[in-house]
């Protein structure tokens, strides 16, 4: 039983990461890849419009919301800044960060066929898939 939910999980991830690469391409984003230390955090440039990606860092949020707040930073960023991935600060463009990241997610996850009752009900399971438990609150707020 358990093994049908994880790969439900994996097949999940990837089908909401492809559409998101797909987003990612739309909007003229770069993605780049760089293997680094764990402690070394997931960038954004806005002028560059460039995500700069550590497969390696050690974080408990999944890879698709980490790509989607770095994203939203690019979007919906108003400034020039150089952001690092740190969905917990309090910082007011982090919080944006992830409501956008989490926006950007959930209209891929609940496509148009859920309504607003419906995405409240799937609430967990989409703070499941994405690892995102230390910012339920957000979630909520967003759904």
């Amino acid at each position: 039983m358990y093994q049908n939910l994880y790969e439900a999980n994996e097949k999940a991830i990837q089908e909401i990461s492809e559409i998101s690469n797909d987003r990612i391409a739309e909007f003229k984003i770069t993605v780049i890849s760089v293997p680094s230390d764990t402690s070394n955090a997931d960038m954004s440039n806005i002028n560059k419009r460039i995500i700069i990606f550590n497969p390696n860092f050690k974080t408990s949020f999944s890879v698709p919301f980490r790509i989607a707040h770095e994203m939203s930073h690019i979007l919906y960023g108003k400034s020039s800044e150089t952001y690092t991935f740190s969905p917990l600060s309090k910082k007011d463009e982090e919080i944006e960060a992830n409501l956008n990241g989490i926006r950007i997610l959930a209209d891929i996850f609940f496509a148009d066929y859920y309504s607003r009752v419906q995405r409240w009900e799937y609430r967990y399971r989409f703070i499941e898939l994405f690892d995102l438990q230390p910012i339920t609150h957000l979630v909520e707020k967003c759904l």
